[in-house]
């Protein structure tokens, strides 16, 4: 049973607690605030949701006041509720603010709170805001400009790849920052392709920004927080493994943040889907790339097209477009004219979007190995077919040939 306390809780004395803070002027307005938002944040979970803090730092008019508030005085606000006003109660014995400060002092992690001007307007609307951001990398949020979720499932097909890879590096390459999840398949490819565009993209974690998850995404992780144009976010405080539950939660922060959703190939049952909703709850736009009927990745993304949650996005365009980020007219893109003869010619005619394998092609054309792999490299020269992993290969898109 939970002691009445009628002492203020424990705090350090006044000079020793601001020479503690002055060591993080680096972590933006409102320092001397900042560990009693980490100390909230701590303690935030059933009765003691994100928008009841913000409503106590608009009562107090600091957090700092707020955790330092007499439990009486707690207990007497209606909206807080019992479970809130005791979960805070009990909690602040067992927390100390600036402790949970210090552990973040060497880790090269920036802190945003709920009310830090950097903070992502958008996320700020959602019905369950993070109340901290945690931050690595080069690219501050108050630099994302416009914004769009890209998600899908871990398991695409080489369409899906195609789709993924091309749409986010069109987008960035457009000016706008791709967000996704860092998880294997569509989001790790919706990032490397906002890489290779030379653009911005932010992965929103389900465990703390200093940890690699899944840990085959190294390479992606480090480009991710060393490079400028690129960063990673979370919401769990440094140190924190990844829990099946964090992700549900890490999605709404994905749609959050963004201003349009893109759906790329995503099951009856995928985490995609939970994440359109989330979106469409949030009224953000949703965007869906349809796939084939017979495909089970693309069940998910045709259903949000035939109910009408999602528009349907041929390419980068359809976006662009419906937000209002450019100005052009919708039209047929214009392909790029390449003329074929002979060999190359009828290599060419038996590629399709689908991709076919280099011994299907030796087989219908007779060619020898040599000779096959020869014209292939013309083809790719000319950007008409692309070679993809395992011998196998396809045609690129926006090519036309006579």
């Amino acid at each position: 049973m939970i002691g009445n306390r009628a002492a203020t809780p424990w705090r350090l004395p006044e000079e020793a607690e601001m020479s503690v803070i002055d060591q993080y002027e680096n972590l933006g307005p409102s320092v001397e605030d900042l560990p009693y938002w980490l100390a909230f944040a701590w303690l935030s979970g059933p009765g003691l949701s994100s928008r009841k803090i913000t409503r106590l730092f608009e009562l107090f008019t600091s957090l700092k006041e707020a955790w330092r508030a007499r439990d009486e005085e707690l207990r007497k606000i209606p909206w807080l509720n019992e479970m809130g006003s005791e979960r805070l109660i009990s909690g602040r014995k067992e927390v100390e603010p600036l402790g949970l400060l210090e552990k973040i002092k060497n880790q090269n992690v920036a802190v945003l709170h709920f009310f830090h001007p950097d903070y992502p307007a958008l996320l700020r609307q959602i019905h369950d805001p993070p109340l901290v951001l945690f931050h690595k990398g080069k690219l501050p949020l108050a630099d994302l400009g416009k914004t769009v979720g890209v998600v899908g499932t871990r398991h695409p097909t080489v369409y899906g790849q195609r789709q993924a890879k091309q749409m986010s590096h069109d987008l960035a390459a457009s000016g706008v920052t791709i967000i996704s999840g860092m998880a294997l398949g569509i989001d790790s490819i919706a990032h490397w392709g906002a890489i290779n565009a030379s653009g911005r993209t932010v992965a929103v974690l389900g465990c703390g920004v200093d940890y690699c998850y899944p840990p085959t995404n190294r390479l992606l992780y480090k480009s991710l927080i060393e490079n400028e144009g690129q960063a990673v976010i979370s919401e769990f405080f440094p140190g924190v493994r990844p829990e099946k539950w964090h992700f549900p939660a890490r999605n709404r922060i994905i749609s959050g943040m963004s201003e349009a959703l893109l759906v790329i190939e995503a099951g009856e049952q995928s985490g995609a889907l939970i994440t359109a909703q989330m979106a469409f709850e949030q009224n953000r736009e949703v965007f869906a790339v349809p796939g084939r009927v017979d495909n089970v990745m693309s069940y998910g993304t045709n259903g949000l097209i035939a109910k009408n949650q999602a528009h349907l996005c041929r390419n980068y365009k359809d976006i662009m477009i419906e937000k209002e980020w450019v100005s052009a007219p919708r039209g047929v893109n214009v392909p790029t004219i390449v003329e074929l003869y002979g060999r190359e010619r009828e290599v060419f005619d038996l590629i399709s979007s689908e991709p076919v394998h280099f011994d299907y092609l030796l087989e219908k054309t007779g060619m020898n190995t040599g000779e096959l792999s020869a014209t292939l490299t013309m083809l790719e020269l000319a950007g008409v077919v692309a070679r993809l992993p395992g011998d196998w290969y396809a045609l690129e898109a926006q090519r036309a040939t006579v």
